[in-house]
């Protein structure tokens, strides 16, 4: 049975005892978590995953850089194998190269349905002549969900660790409010700043001042490898004029492969029109 593993690039750097000291403190809070190995799921091997990068680098708001004691030493870990248990009974194996096709058909549509949540995860079904497992679609839904799944689940763990270190909004003289907030894509961390022009109005009735419109919404990777291109932005006035939703989606381009990722930010207006 084949197996899909990650291969994980490092960058080699300088550090510095300011980037040790900040990256003991994630650490702190971050706890990593051994997985133990189990047989693969069939259709593993009947599913590319195609990861963005997987440097595991936490580019804060304003510093350098971090490097992980890996990056310092100059070794690369493999990355931790995706791991699904499977009872090969459970799946029905095709037997004719008409339910071949049909699978097949099925298999691309499952994977473009969970691409399109835009999560940062990239997925991908290889050629036909390369798959040699065969599972029911059901079956074949289910792993994919899973995947997706314990993905979205180290992504709230990551992003809960490093979120507390996030410097507040920032209005400047131009009239331009900015926000940053971080983006997880296969273990690695991008940092990215949402910037925006506010309007307030004073309301009579609230007795307090309350956003009235957004303008030229757009966004930035901090310092830090690979680049990034938004491609929508929607905005959404919630709690009565108090807060604004920002929908943004984008292209996330690292060693040339290419990631979509959607995320939502939200910026508030106090009593005094002060945006945070």
């Amino acid at each position: 049975m084949n197996e899909i593993k990650r291969q994980l690039q490092m960058k080699i750097g300088d550090t510095t005892q300011q980037q040790q000291n900040v990256l003991r403190k994630i650490n702190e809070r971050l706890s990593m978590h051994t997985k133990k190995k189990n047989p693969f799921f069939p259709a593993v091997a009947s599913l590319a995953l195609l990861v963005a990068s997987c440097l595991f680098v936490f580019s804060l708001i304003g510093e350098k850089e971090l490097i992980t004691p890996t990056m310092i030493t100059g070794q690369a870990p493999l990355a931790e194998e995706k791991e699904i248990p499977f009872d090969r009974n459970e799946g029905l194996t095709p037997i004719t190269e008409e339910q071949k096709q049909q699978y097949y058909q099925q298999y691309i549509k499952i994977v473009e349905k969970v691409m399109e949540k835009k999560t940062g995860l990239t997925l991908g079904v290889p050629p036909i002549e390369e798959l040699k497992d065969w599972v029911e679609p059901a079956e074949y839904e289910k792993m994919v969900e899973s995947m997706v799944e314990s993905f979205l689940a180290t992504e709230r763990e990551v992003l809960a660790a490093v979120s507390t270190d996030l410097k507040p909004a920032v209005t400047h003289p131009n009239g331009e409010t900015t926000k940053a907030t971080y983006l997880y894509f296969p273990d690695i961390v991008r940092g990215i700043e949402v910037t925006a022009i506010f309007d307030t109005q004073y309301n009579a009735d609230k007795n307090r001042q309350l956003f009235s419109n957004v303008d030229a919404i757009s966004t930035k990777l901090t310092p830090g490898n690979g680049t990034w291109e938004q491609t929508l932005q929607q905005a959404t006035l919630l709690d009565g004029g108090r807060t604004y939703s920002i929908y943004i989606e984008g292209l996330f381009h690292l060693n040339n492969i290419t990631s979509e990722k959607a995320f939502t930010i939200e910026f508030h207006c106090d009593e005094f029109g002060n945006i945070y």
